[in-house]
């Protein structure tokens, strides 16, 4: 909880309704199990190179896709992003050769659509049989592997929506003006993944930026790709979109194993948020991690520039949406020492988010992204209470469902001003702000 004092075990823990709420949860996400990533030449591990080659030449841009004509295309138009989702049911998937030029760069958009591309990197194991990673973990040094997604997004869709095909449209579920679709993906080595992102970075019209998305709990490897896909056009930030997919079971069940999961990806994670900062020539990257998420990035960042403060800089903005993280445990052992680096973070927490409180009613703890009165600011970290926005029924995605959010996490990228130079938030207490909130 953000709050100062624990409020107490008010109302029993019955599994039942535990798992009713991770269901519901797992609805709001879009949890869908698409039909496969196509393998593109061996596993990472077998390819692992210590530095990367020399980057070939870039293409012109990084989105494609039509002139916006929708009323909200003028700021949330996404020509600055590039993205990746998941796919449906019935699509077809390209796949190309090992360290080729990406499926993106040749392969037109559908009309009414865009297409993007997202780059990854996972602990999962990969499935040669299904041609995807699943929730296993990769056992097997040095673990990672490394790729890049190409999705079509329809032109047609509000900020913060992420339409998906029902499981019983089969006649309709490849209408890219209806849905978001994986078209295509490629398995790289360290190598090449390092050399295509630095090529893309380089190629920026702005700035060399990326932001690096860390999913939560109950999220496949698809659910990580299609919300990075989303928030790269939504939030229209000119900055490469890179998501980090640990190993979550993706299930209604699948809580202990996630926590689990989430504790063994740190050490991978560490070493990949260095990698990426040292080989990508990204000058300014922004974290956004959500939910259980947080747990393994506010770690692994936090040991990384104690270790490496050289690399301080280079980390802009960090956001920590919805965490479910222990609050006494963030309070007293992590936030201090956010603190201590002065890294630039912002906390969004909720007292309608219905799967943090579920989280809470599991562990019996209090949730750092639970925020009920009486609410105490975290030295160290930009508190912001998002109750007041309007939220879906589980309440857990709104930093990236609601437009409020994404324009305010936009701002704060974009500009960098921190929260009292943000319109659109107020101090509380408004003389000497402990933390800010929408009115």
């Amino acid at each position: 909880m953000a709050h100062g004092q624990s409020y107490g075990k008010q109302h029993s823990c019955l599994w039942p309704f535990l798992c009713l709420l991770c269901l519901l949860a797992g609805l709001t996400a879009c949890t869908v199990q698409d039909d496969a990533v196509r393998p593109i030449g061996g596993d990472s591990a077998e390819q692992a190179s210590t530095a990367p080659p020399a980057p070939a030449a870039p293409p012109p841009g990084w989105v494609r896709r039509p002139p916006p004509s929708s009323s909200w295309s003028g700021t949330w138009s996404g020509r600055g992003g590039l993205a990746g989702s998941i796919g449906n049911l019935t699509s077809s998937v390209s796949s190309i050769g090992n360290g080729g030029t990406p499926a993106s760069d040749n392969e037109p958009a559908p009309a009414g659509a865009m297409h993007v591309t997202v780059y990854y990197a996972t602990d999962r194991q990969y499935q040669p049989s299904s041609h995807s990673y699943g929730w296993q973990p990769n056992r097997v040094a040095p673990h990672l592997s490394y790729g890049s997604v190409l999705v079509s997004v329809p032109d047609k869709r509000a900020p913060g929506e992420l339409p998906l095909p029902p499981w019983y449209d089969v006649l309709s579920s490849d209408d890219a003006k209806k849905y978001v679709l994986i078209k295509a993906s490629t398995r790289l080595s360290r190598a090449d993944f390092l050399a295509t992102v630095k090529a893309r970075i380089q190629a920026a019209p702005e700035r060399r930026a990326a932001f690096l998305y860390i999913h939560g709990y109950s999220n496949s490897f698809d659910d990580a790709a299609r919300r990075t896909a989303q928030m790269a056009v939504d939030l229209d930030i000119g900055a490469l979109p890179v998501f980090y997919s640990w190993p979550s079971k993706g299930s209604l069940a699948g809580y202990e194993f996630d926590q689990n999961a989430a504790e063994w990806t740190q050490a991978h994670l560490q070493a990949f948020l260095a990698d990426f900062a040292e080989h990508s020539s990204a000058t300014d990257i922004y974290i956004i991690a959500h939910s259980m998420g947080n747990r393994p990035m506010t770690l692994a960042l936090a040991s990384l520039l104690e270790k490496r403060p050289d690399l301080l800089p280079l980390f802009k903005q960090v956001v920590l949406a919805a965490p479910d993280i222990n609050a006494d445990v963030f309070r007293e052992q992590i936030a201090p020492r956010f603190a201590s680096l002065k890294l630039p973070a912002t906390l969004y927490a909720s007292a309608n988010d219905k799967a943090i409180r579920a989280s809470y009613n599991f562990a019996d703890w209090d949730r750092i992204g639970d925020i009920r009165a009486p609410v105490i600011g975290i030295p160290g970290v930009e508190l912001v209470d998002a109750s007041a926005v309007i939220m879906n029924f589980m309440g857990h995605d709104y930093f990236a469902s609601n437009r409020v959010l994404l324009t305010d996490i936009a701002t704060m990228i974009k500009t960098g001003q921190r929260a009292k130079n943000r319109g659109g938030l107020k101090g509380i207490p408004s003389q000497a702000p402990q933390y800010w909130a929408f009115p």
